[in-house]
């Protein structure tokens, strides 16, 4: 904490590393799936969250079932949409936090 980042003090308690990784991921409301298997990509990540970029629409709030592919493992991940961004490109930016902090996901980015 404490970090600068463009202007803004760093909130996060995990640092998020620049990392591209393929992501398999279904998007839910509440028990409801509202996608099928779907293909992102993650723009960064941390052992608590991620950033990705996706390419249909997902809602603020939508939890998400993930599975990174980080070096030679895959890695299944649950988490809360927290923000989703449209880009010009016609993709998503989605912020994610994770349901419980990934250590082991920490070790293996590092």
């Amino acid at each position: 904490m404490g970090k600068e980042k463009r202007g803004k003090k760093e909130r996060r308690h995990y640092p998020r590393l620049q990392s591209l990784n393929l992501v398999s991921y279904i998007n839910k409301e509440g028990e409801v799936q509202k996608s099928g298997v779907a293909m992102a990509k993650t723009t960064n990540i941390s052992a608590a969250g991620a950033g990705v970029e996706v390419y249909q629409a997902v809602e603020a709030d939508s939890r998400i079932e993930m599975e990174i592919a980080i070096k030679e493992r895959i890695v299944a991940v649950q988490g809360k949409v927290i923000h989703s961004q449209a880009q010009p490109n016609g993709h998503w930016i989605i912020g994610i936090e994770f349901d419980h902090v990934q250590e082991d996901l920490a070790k293996e980015l590092s």
